[in-house]
């Protein structure tokens, strides 16, 4: 029985003892990744800087594009409109014309037929 109570208690102590063992290796380990890699500091890696120009470059012109495009289609869109506004007013200004000269001529014919009648 005292060989289990051992072998129990020497499984436990050394789980315990390979997690902390584990643990100190493993921030030994993360300390020097830290150490070894110094180009952490983005500010100094020219070649990312670079291609973040360049990415902003290329999207400012993608938006300027896309802006010039919008307002190209807005014009296009209040010179349709008012295309159809005019031709609304034409033709209402048509209409009235018309519906005039009808009035002026029935007038103008019944004016004749009173006179004739005379």
């Amino acid at each position: 029985m005292m060989g289990e109570e051992v072998a129990v208690v020497a499984i436990v102590f050394g789980s315990i003892l390979t997690i902390v063992f584990l643990g100190i290796v493993g921030s030994i380990i993360k300390t020097w990744m830290k150490r070894g890699s110094n180009s952490d500091d983005i500010t100094k890696n020219e070649e990312f800087l670079q291609a973040l120009r360049e990415f902003k470059e290329k999207t400012d012109r993608r938006l300027s594009n896309l802006e010039e495009i919008v307002t190209d289609e807005e014009r296009d869109r209040k010179k349709s409109r008012q295309n159809v506004e005019e031709k609304q007013q034409s033709d209402s200004i048509e209409i009235e014309l018309n519906e005039e000269t009808e009035e002026s001529e029935t007038s103008n014919s019944g004016n004749l037929r009173n006179m004739l009648n005379q």
